[in-house]
C-alpha cells in the first residue's frame, strides 16, 4: 500500500509516500487502483494505525503523497483534486476531532526515470 513514511520536520507533517508508474495498459485502471491506495493511506491515518506504527506521527498533519514517475500530469493532477475534493466533504474522513492526526492533504509531483 504505502512504500514509505517520511516526517518533515520543518513543515511538522507526516507524510505517506506512494510511488506510482511507469505504467502499461488502461490508465483508468491504474487510477482505480491509486484511489485504493489512497483511501487506505486515509484510512490508517484517522483509525490511528499510522499513530501505532509510528507514534511520532500521532496529532500531526498527514499528507498522503503520491510521487508519479513517467505519467500524464494533467490527468493525475486532475484526479488527485477531485479526489481530495470529494473526501473533504466526507464525515467519515475528516481530520477534525481525531485524537490521531490534526490535518489530513495531498500532493503530486512528476518526475521522469533518467534514461540508460
Amino acid at each position: 500500500m504505502v512504500n514509505f513514511i517520511a516526517f518533515n520536520e520543518a513543515r511538522d507533517t507526516c507524510e505517506m509516500v506512494l510511488v506510482e508508474g511507469p505504467w502499461d495498459g488502461d490508465v483508468e485502471e491504474h487510477l482505480y487502483a491509486l484511489q485504493d491506495r489512497m483511501f487506505g493511506c486515509l484510512n490508517a491515518a484517522l483509525d490511528g494505525h499510522l499513530a501505532e506504527q509510528f507514534p511520532e506521527a500521532k496529532g500531526k498533519a498527514v499528507v498522503v503523497r503520491i510521487d508519479c514517475y513517467d505519467l500524464p500530469q494533467g490527468e493525475l493532477e486532475a484526479f488527485v483534486a477531485r479526489f481530495a475534493d470529494g473526501v473533504a466533504i466526507l464525515p467519515d474522513y475528516s481530520a477534525e476531532g481525531s485524537p490521531f492526526v490534526c490535518m489530513l492533504g495531498f500532493e503530486i509531483g512528476f518526475y521522469t526515470l533518467a534514461n540508460e
